[in-house]
């Protein structure tokens, strides 16, 4: 398919300038030069929304204001409510994965979830108070 294109743009270039088409030759290497550099930009702009796509989130635990590590990590595109409840249960010492922090259940969480899909932040602080903190493996 692709030596039919070649083979096209070759014979209308011949046909073009045996035909004294000099101002239309001119008219599509500009076009040919722009489109390119468009191209360009949009394949950079792709490729940096991929590794933005691609970068790890980190989850803490804020313990009445102290923040502790969890190890635990999740990608941006893959970053949901439902891959953390997923991550807290991986952790909880309940052999069933049961556990219970209110800030989960907490509506506002939505909007600092899609705050981070968005692009914005590097980390998640999962709120919660040294009796819950019990309830994981940390």
């Amino acid at each position: 398919m692709w030596y039919f294109i070649v083979y096209i743009g070759v014979l209308a270039a011949g046909v073009i300038t045996k035909l004294y088409f000099p101002k239309v030759w001119g008219w599509f290497s500009v076009f040919d030069t722009a489109s390119a550099v468009a191209l360009a930009l949009i394949a950079g702009w792709g490729y940096f929304e991929y590794i933005k796509n691609e970068q790890e989130i980190k989850i803490f635990f804020d313990v009445d204001g102290q923040k502790i590590d969890t190890h635990l990590s999740i990608l941006r595109k893959n970053f949901s409510r439902a891959e953390i409840q997923g991550l807290l249960r991986m952790i909880s010492t309940d052999p069933r994965g049961g556990y219970e922090v209110k800030y989960i259940k907490d509506p506002a969480i939505l909007a600092k979830i899609h705050k981070i899909q968005k692009g914005k932040g590097k980390e998640f602080l999962v709120k919660m108070t040294k009796d819950e903190l019990k309830q994981f493996n940390i």
